[in-house]
């Protein structure tokens, strides 16, 4: 299998590589621009879609949407590790829409109070903007969340991604508004703020919350204590107790803290994010021998993530499919690779490709009419598939 698995890979990778040699121009992702009514003022966010969105060989599909802040920081940091995690043979987690929204008054937006004293204790007047977090999540969720849903094929679920000041707010927002974002990853959060009130929020919303249904990953860093610019042990021990208050009273949230002993404050990030939509998407990618059970076993795969995330998220058309080839040809288990191809064939029924794989598979096995009925379905639903009519015209003749 491991075998299989490896020749696998190699076809999606010259795939993807064919793919990109047609347009010389390396695109990650588009800026654009809100006007914010809560805010006032204009808000850009950078919005990057996953290869698949605009397939014209795959079904259309809706995806789940990571919120970015920090986007200007973190972008390319974040689509490099969804790109990784959901493609070229990884599956891991499904493939994300990223929506990265980059900071106008940093200060103002992250922080959930106001408060001038400084992570050691110490006023300034830099601060002095601070306390606008509900302000900004009132932006996110009554203006660009929307935008996002109305302009983009999107599914009932959300992560909210911060760093630092981001992961403290991200945290607020869980206690705010669990209902906008099912997945939170706080990355090294300053939960020091405002003599660590995001604690003492946290013990009153679990006092009285019930029915939850979200996804929390916390990451710690070790930062060193650098002369008298910040208190890295007092942040630290705050993350601990704010991660072990949850744990204890979840009230339905699943949470997971995780110390990186090897990173600091500023390279945590990478790892965070590696490690928190693992956590987020756990149990997401079935293991490849399954794909050798009955396609009922991909399905309750699939179904028991689903319930635990809190959303519906079908077996990939082109994990499926690849893996169908695997078994066509590799393997040449025929009846066992049919079994895969009509499995898609029944998730994406507006696929072209589904029934141009389901064919072939046919003309392998020597059944020459249900293959000439599946090539005449894929060119139905679309005219212009010339493996259809190729295959077709061969069949006829």
């Amino acid at each position: 299998m491991k075998k299989v698995f490896l020749l696998l890979l190699l076809v999606i990778l010259a795939n993807a590589t064919a793919a990109q040699e047609k347009d010389p121009a390396i695109k990650i992702g588009e800026k654009l621009t809100l006007h914010s009514n809560v805010l006032n003022e204009e808000r850009p966010y950078w919005v990057y879609l996953p290869e698949s969105y605009n397939s014209k060989a795959q079904s259309p599909e809706a995806y789940p949407v990571l919120f970015l802040l920090d986007g200007d920081a973190l972008f390319h940091t974040a689509t490099g590790v969804v790109e990784f995690m959901s493609r070229n043979g990884n599956d891991q987690i499904p493939e994300l829409i990223v929506v990265a929204i980059p900071n106008t008054n940093r200060d103002r937006d992250l922080t959930p109070t106001h408060s001038l004293t400084t992570q050691i204790g110490k006023e300034s007047k830099s601060l002095a903007s601070s306390g606008g977090g509900d302000a900004f999540l009132r932006f996110l969720r009554e203006e660009l969340v929307p935008r996002i849903d109305a302009s983009y094929r999107t599914l009932p679920y959300r992560i909210l991604v911060g760093h630092s000041l981001g992961g403290l707010l991200a945290l607020h927002a869980l206690l705010t508004a669990p209902a906008t974002f099912q997945g939170i990853l706080a990355i090294d959060p300053s939960l020091w703020w405002d003599n660590q009130i995001i604690v003492k929020k946290e013990k009153e919303f679990l006092a009285t919350a019930k029915g939850l249904h979200n996804g929390v990953f916390i990451s710690a860093a070790n930062t060193p204590q650098i002369g008298t610019f910040n208190n890295p042990r007092l942040n630290e021990e705050t993350v601990r107790t704010f991660a072990r208050l949850l744990e204890l009273n979840s009230h339905g949230v699943r949470s997971k803290l995780k110390y990186f002993e090897a990173e600091d404050h500023g390279s945590v990030p990478l790892l965070s994010l590696y490690d928190g939509l693992l956590f987020i998407f756990e149990g997401y990618r079935p293991v490849w021998a399954s794909f050798l059970d009955p396609p009922s076993n991909i399905t309750s795969h699939f179904k028991t993530v689903s319930e635990r995330i809190g959303v519906e998220l079908l077996p990939p058309e082109q994990l499926v499919n690849s893996m169908g080839y695997s078994l066509l040809y590799e393997l040449r288990e025929v009846d066992k690779a049919i079994g895969l191809f009509k499995l898609n064939v029944s998730l994406y029924p507006k696929s072209f490709n589904a029934y141009n794989s389901l064919a072939e598979s046919y003309l392998v096995k020597g059944d020459r009419a249900l293959a000439v009925t599946n090539y005449e379905t894929s060119l139905k639903l679309n005219p212009d598939n010339q493996k259809a009519k190729d295959q077709l015209q061969k069949l006829m003749n």
